[in-house]
């Protein structure tokens, strides 16, 4: 497993509509130690993309 296996979420409003309202289990909740901004990770697969699409379509 690489960098590109993994989604890193810095948007707390995506964090929750995958999380709370699809279900999506996330890895960890860490500090980018460069940035100092809290990211959430997930591992990547097609629900993942799916619901990623979905947050994309309903924020238009």
């Amino acid at each position: 497993m690489n960098k590109s296996n993994f989604f890193f979420c810095y948007n707390p409003k995506l964090f929750t509509f995958l999380h709370d309202v699809k279900g999506i289990d996330y890895l960890t909740v860490a500090k980018n130690p460069t940035t100092d901004k809290t990211f959430s990770m997930f591992y990547k697969n097609s629900d993942l993309q799916i619901a990623i699409d979905e947050y994309k379509e309903l924020s238009k």
